[in-house]
């Protein structure tokens, strides 16, 4: 499992910084799948047939304000499916 960040990362540098520290592996070979999560779109990211991860984001007028990662297999059964 890929190390996250467990703080917020906020600003427009830092989180260009942190997501250019795993960009080179985590989007290789990825399948994306569109789905509702809690109400707002979401993706469920999968690799070789494995959720990786759901990511969801909160955008305004201004840009991206916000994005949600979850990594955790214990929250992300509902979109895995069986075991």
């Amino acid at each position: 499992m890929p190390r996250v960040s467990r703080p917020r990362v906020v600003g427009s540098e830092r989180v260009a910084k942190f997501m250019r520290a795993f960009h080179g592996w985590f989007w290789d070979d990825v399948e994306l799948d569109w789905l509702t999560a809690n109400g707002q779109a979401a993706v469920v990211l999968r690799h070789e047939g494995k959720v990786r991860c759901l990511l969801t984001a909160s955008a305004s007028s201004d840009g991206i304000d916000d994005l949600f990662w979850i990594f955790n297999p214990d929250k992300l059964g509902a979109v895995a499916g069986p075991a």
